[in-house]
């Protein structure tokens, strides 16, 4: 299912999963999701739809970060930042 090029919301919730959490709790995470997927059809008689499973994280307003804030985060996440503006000819 992971790979699976049919659901992708499967896939993009391993991926963000596993970059937090690592590869097994990834595996949890995805199986609980399906397992919930199918409780909710035998349920309500209904088919399977994505709706449910895709979140489109809107950005937050409040949420602002200062130059120095967001170099901080990035630097935090592995990225390295070089001080190099491109010249203009």
């Amino acid at each position: 299912m992971i790979k699976s090029k049919k659901h992708p919301e499967f896939t993009n919730r391993y991926k963000r999963i596993k970059a937090r959490r690592g590869h097994k709790k990834a595996i949890i995470a995805i199986c609980r999701m399906i397992l919930t997927a199918i409780w909710h059809i035998q349920t309500d008689l209904k088919p399977y739809t994505v709706e449910g499973y895709s979140e489109p994280r809107p950005v937050k307003e409040g949420k602002v970060l200062s130059t120095s804030q967001a170099l901080n985060l990035l630097k935090q996440r592995g990225y390295i930042i070089k001080d190099e503006s491109p010249i203009a000819s």
